[in-house]
């Protein structure tokens, strides 16, 4: 995949140009970077150039050089990419914490490559490793330090799960590579009669759990409120999006190896998604903080991708995608505002957006977009990612469809405050808010894709 080489050797360049220098200067080089990455992986997808020999040094039962993987790997980049720039004004002396987070990148594209359950745990040690360290990056913040300690903790924790899960079904299957893991329990579920061993079910389990605890799906959601309030605003940023969407896709493909035996897992994945929709807008609707209340909103965004994977079948991944850089775009969006927000005010609560629609109102119209996609709101590309996914997982679990419509009904309540604060309350603070260009960028990408996403689909796939 040459958005992992491309990606990977820049930030070994980042590390060793940017000692004892600015950040600052060197945030263009990282945004070039991942932007070409994005445009090579995207080229790959569609055929327009090929890096075989590069391709040829993995082993073919390691990883995947699809066009899935590189169409993942290009939505990783690009959203990666936009983080960078939009939080780009950075006086830190030395560029570790840039060429941290592109490193913890390359652990999210070898989780979206993986053929083999090892390159999934070393994709998953690669993301984590370095979000340790950029979560406490802000020493002199005791927020901060709990940040970096918790995820820490919750990170040991939920990978002794999955490599339990691992050692499990590797005992009832006899093979840690995809293509071979799902063959024993399919054709066992075929032979009528036939109880699928223990230790498949078993391992299973416990290897979704492990990754539960990565996107923060209720009851492994604990870590997050926390964990995203202490982090610096970048850090939360990219676990928001980079990791949850890197998350889901190593998630379906484990599943969809299982999908023979659905039954066996499917139930227990449906009650926790219920859970963790209502939870998260529920949770979402008594918070002060904003990092708080887009925590609990992005668990339960995890909810609704949960149901994508009770109807992933290999051939609908489009939703994913879609559904993925939909709330990418929308997330780093609002998070930029209230970045500059909060540095002006100095207040993460909601009244750093007291007044912002009579001061700034090309930015209130921008934040107004990025909310309402956030809540699924017609005209939005937030819209549009809930009907595909909706109207898909109608056929198998309408329940879990009704719940998430009513979730998705609660969401408003707290979403609203956004509107309520910027246009609705006064403040006597003088705001600027730069990169006025970019915000608006972001928010037509969110137009475009709630106007016309079949136009984007077809183009990408």
């Amino acid at each position: 995949m040459i958005a992992l080489f491309v990606t990977f050797f820049s930030a070994v360049i980042l590390l060793f140009a940017g000692l004892n220098k600015k950040e600052s200067a060197f945030s263009l080089f990282a945004v070039v970077s991942l932007f070409v990455s994005a445009a090579l992986s995207f080229a790959c997808a569609n055929q327009m150039v090929s890096f075989g020999m590069l391709e040829s040094w993995v082993p073919a039962n390691m990883m995947s050089f699809g066009k899935e993987q590189h169409l993942f790997a290009a939505l990783l980049a690009f959203i990666t990419g936009f983080v960078i720039l939009m939080f780009r004004e950075n006086e830190n002396l030395g560029t570790d914490q840039l060429g941290l987070m592109m490193f913890s990148l390359c652990g999210a594209y070898m989780m979206v490559s993986y053929e083999h359950l090892v390159m999934l745990f070393l994709g998953i040690e690669v993301l984590s490793i370095p979000l340790f360290v950029l979560a406490g990056a802000n020493k002199q913040n005791l927020a901060s330090n709990e940040a970096s300690l918790k995820y820490f903790l919750m990170g040991a924790f939920s990978t002794g799960i999955f490599l339990l899960g691992t050692a499990f079904i590797y005992g009832g299957t006899g093979s840690l590579e995809l293509e071979m893991m799902g063959i024993k329990p399919s054709f066992m579920h075929a032979m009528k009669g036939m109880p699928i061993p223990v230790l498949i079910n078993a391992g299973i389990i416990l290897m979704s759990v492990g990754l539960l605890f990565k996107v923060a799906a209720a009851p492994f959601h604990f870590w997050a409120p926390d964990v995203y309030e202490g982090s610096p605003n970048r850090t939360t940023v990219f676990m928001a999006t980079i990791v949850k969407v890197a998350a889901f896709v190593a998630f379906y493909r484990l599943l969809n190896t299982f999908g023979g035996i659905k039954d066996s897992w499917a139930s227990w994945l449906t009650v926790l998604g219920g859970m963790t929709i209502l939870w998260g807008n529920l949770a979402a609707l008594g918070q002060k903080s904003v990092k708080r209340t887009l925590a609990f909103s992005s668990i339960a965004h995890a909810g609704y991708l949960v149901m994508f994977l009770l109807i992933a079948d290999g051939t609908n991944t489009w939703i994913l995608w879609f559904y993925g850089f939909s709330y990418a775009i929308a997330s780093v969006l609002v998070f930029s505002i209230a970045n500059q927000a909060y540095q002006q005010t100095g207040d993460f609560s909601f009244d750093a957006f007291n007044g912002i629609a009579k001061k700034c109102p090309i930015v209130a119209v921008v934040l107004v977009i990025g909310v309402l996609s956030m809540a699924g709101i017609p005209i939005s590309a937030g819209f549009n990612a809930k009907f595909y996914l909706f109207s898909f997982a109608w056929q198998h679990t309408p329940w879990l469809v009704g719940i998430g419509l009513l979730g998705s009904a609660i969401s408003v309540g707290y979403y609203f405050k956004f509107f309520k604060h910027a246009f609705l309350k006064e403040s006597n603070n003088e705001m600027q808010f730069v990169d006025r260009g970019l915000l608006i960028s972001l928010a037509l990408i969110i137009v475009a894709l709630g106007a016309m996403p079949w136009a984007i689909l077809n183009l990408v796939f």
